[in-house]
């Protein structure tokens, strides 16, 4: 997930984030209460989408994208 707030990223220099900030796993499990089903928001073709407070109190809205593998091969 991706949310548009200050910060600085130091990514590959092909890739301009901006001022968008990248979440850890960790960071979105404790945001979401280790995607506790209590807080799904909605579901789609590609995932789960879950409500979330990060440790500053910003409310964020997180999706989960299934693990499923497409006949591709590609997530």
């Amino acid at each position: 997930m991706v949310v548009d707030i200050p910060y600085s990223v130091t990514e590959d220099p092909k890739v301009h984030l901006g001022k968008l900030k990248r979440f850890s796993l960790r960071e979105l499990q404790v945001a979401t209460d280790s995607f506790s089903n209590k807080n799904i928001l909605g579901r789609g073709r590609f995932g789960k989408v879950y409500k979330g407070s990060l440790v500053d109190g910003s409310l964020v809205a997180v999706k989960r994208l299934k693990e499923e593998r497409t006949p591709g091969g590609e997530l």
